[in-house]
């Protein structure tokens, strides 16, 4: 036996990842255990007597005794009675042990194979956004709402609220489709507001769009289907639906919305995703005329339509438009909402409205998915809406979103209407405005990045971004406004403008 084991035991000021693995314990037992795998201590090895090595590293036999017995419980020590602790002789082969230690530990070697994907994973990341990601929002992101203004204290009220004396469906869910309260004001205001079709059965809470589009298409959808995308549209639905198997059917977006006709043209489609109040980014709404003629394509080829719904709640040329949802006699629709922006995007709540026929589908799908999203945060808003917050809120954001809006097409107008112009668009929290002069958007976005500004090129939302399609597509900017004061939008897009100039 070695008379010196002072080596197993990390220096005290050594840096240790968090509070718990400083504690004298911690730093013996990864000591013993990062010398048993890279080899310095031997299978079969037997080490000193916890009170001999407790003297020797000057620590408690508390300290060993914890150590050793956590070392025992996890297979790199043996106790044999009467004789001691071991080394584990069952470990594998030294030469062995220390290679694929030294590689698990170094952070920064790269694999010496490339990770096994699905196929499904594959095919998602093939759409993997190429948008600029800031740790804070910056000016020009279009998804971003005016944080400032949310009622957060108002808020924590109500989260405190519902623990105070917590209901049974809160502390135990047991309906997947989400808390019935929440459901059943989502179902009210969808009535009021949209025009939807529904009572609360037909609601199904979900932790945003992005789950809505990905149970649907595990719900509908077999490989080798098609679904029709709007082109341009969010980059984010195409690689949920992709990941399905299915192949993606752009479809062009003109001043009337989807071109229904073009669905006629090759294999007939699955499901048609659209965003009939307004396309995402152009701002397009889909016509009568056409909401009736999908609503008929979809009958007679017993196909889906997902109405993707994000931001109708925000017409400032009128009130919210009818749904597509609400003209469907066939009940071939599936009407997707979110709150995140609405509300503020970490809430991770929205809503899928069900045709009657798939709703035991869906609940039965969401047992096996991830339950329900967290009930407190449901049991907040249902009290939001049941109080008057929700819609109180919607009015008064309107408003204040009007206005950020009329600015900034009024600084497009007077002071950049040689190389902007903006597109038509009675809502949302964007302008969409196309570049007249003959610069690339792509090089723009990335040149704003550069300045802390996040505009997002026009481009970037087509489905065929490829080289030899670049030259075809539309350039633009997308400039979200909703979130910023009049203020910092005209000092931000006085920096947008000098450096498009300067592009």
């Amino acid at each position: 036996m070695r008379s010196d084991y002072t080596w197993i035991y990390p220096s005290h000021t050594a840096k240790a990842d968090n509070a718990k693995e400083d504690s004298a314990y911690r730093r013996l037992y990864l000591g013993i255990r990062q010398a048993i795998l890279d080899g310095r201590l031997h299978p079969g090895e037997k080490l000193p007597a916890s009170r001999d090595l407790a003297k020797s590293l000057g620590v408690s036999r508390n300290t060993v005794v914890t150590s050793f017995d956590l070392l025992v419980s996890e297979g790199y020590l043996e106790t044999r009675i009467g004789a001691g602790s071991f080394v584990a002789s069952s470990l594998p082969d030294r030469e062995m042990t220390a290679t694929a230690t030294h590689e698990a530990l170094d952070p920064t070697r790269k694999a010496t194979r490339p990770a096994r994907l699905s196929q499904s994973a594959t095919r998602m990341l093939a759409y993997d956004r190429r948008f600029p990601r800031f740790r804070v929002a910056r000016p020009f992101n279009p998804a971003t709402p005016d944080l400032d203004a949310f009622p957060f204290d108002l808020w924590a009220r109500l989260l405190r609220r519902s623990w105070r004396a917590p209901a049974l469906d809160l502390t135990i869910p047991v309906d997947p489709l989400g808390m019935p309260a929440l459901r059943d004001e989502v179902a009210k205001w969808l009535r009021q507001s949209r025009g939807v079709k529904c009572d609360a059965d037909q609601v199904m809470i979900v932790s945003g769009a992005q789950q809505a589009l990905d149970l649907i298409a595990r719900a509908l959808v077999d490989p080798g289907d098609v679904i029709a995308t709007e082109d341009p549209g969010y980059e984010g639905i195409r690689g949920v639906l992709a990941a399905s198997g299915a192949t993606l059917l752009p479809i062009p977006v003109d001043g009337e919305g989807l071109q229904v006709h073009q669905l006629g043209k090759g294999a007939p489609a699955r499901i048609v995703v659209t965003t009939p109040s307004r396309n995402y980014p152009l701002g397009t709404t889909l016509s009568l005329a056409r909401r009736l003629a999908l609503l008929q394509w979809a009958d007679t080829h017993d196909a889906w339509i997902v109405e993707d719904d994000y931001d109708s709640d925000y017409r400032y040329d009128g009130p919210p438009l009818s749904s597509l949802q609400g003209l469907d006699r066939q009940n071939r629709v599936l009407y997707v909402g979110t709150f995140s922006r609405v509300l503020f995007p970490g809430i991770r709540l929205g809503y899928l409205v069900l045709p009657p026929a798939l709703i035991p589908v869906f609940r039965g799908m969401r047992g096996f998915a991830d339950g329900v999203p967290a009930p407190t945060a449901q049991a907040a808003l249902a009290a939001f809406f049941a109080e008057g917050h929700f819609g109180g809120h919607v009015r008064k954001m309107r408003l204040s979103y009007g206005e950020r809006r009329a600015h900034l097409r009024e600084l497009i107008e007077t002071r950049a209407s040689d190389i902007l112009q903006v597109l038509p668009s009675d809502g949302g929290l964007h302008l969409c405005a196309r570049l007249l002069t003959a610069k690339d958007d792509v090089d723009v976005q990335e040149r704003m990045v550069h300045a802390q500004l996040d505009c997002r090129a026009l481009s970037s939302y087509y489905h065929d971004k490829s080289e030899e399609n670049r030259g075809n597509l539309p350039q633009g900017l997308v400039l979200g406004f909703a979130g910023w004061k009049k203020n910092v939008i005209s000092q931000s897009f006085d920096e947008l403008i000098n450096l498009v100039r300067r592009t």
